[in-house]
């Protein structure tokens, strides 16, 4: 019975949560970059595809080896170095500019589901601090 606990506390969900706050920091900045260059002439809108990203990072359909360079690096799928955004996924290109509405929803959807994905690893995080300190009792 005690395994059946160990596995559920310490399943993928922490890996899944992290993983997503820091793609969803990755296009915050990003989206702010279109927001910041509105009025820059030719500028093509970048966005990180989040599920396929996210996909890839858990393991799932990808071909592509899980690597670190340094021991404190998060592992990164398919890190590229001299990437033009300076971030280690593919980005998805909008040739027509940059539509003001349109990005301001995505950055306040991403702002919402980073949100919920803080408030989520908390609660996480709280459930296996109180299984430490007073589930033993």
């Amino acid at each position: 019975m005690g395994d059946f606990f160990i596995a559920r506390l310490f399943d993928r969900t922490i890996d899944f949560l992290g993983q997503s706050l820091n793609i969803r920091g990755a296009r915050q900045g990003l989206l702010t970059s279109n927001i910041a260059n509105a009025q820059t002439p030719e500028y093509a809108a970048k966005d990180i595809p989040f599920q396929k990203i996210l996909k890839q990072k858990l393991g799932e359909d990808s071909g592509v080896p899980l690597g670190k360079t340094h021991s404190r690096h998060f592992p990164e799928p398919g890190v590229l170095p001299g990437r033009e955004s300076g971030l280690p996924w593919d980005l998805e290109k909008d040739p027509q500019g940059v539509n003001l509405d349109r990005e301001m929803t995505k950055l306040a959807e991403n702002n919402l589901m980073y949100q919920s994905a803080v408030q989520a690893l908390a609660k996480k995080l709280e459930t296996i601090k109180y299984i430490i300190s007073e589930g033993g009792k």
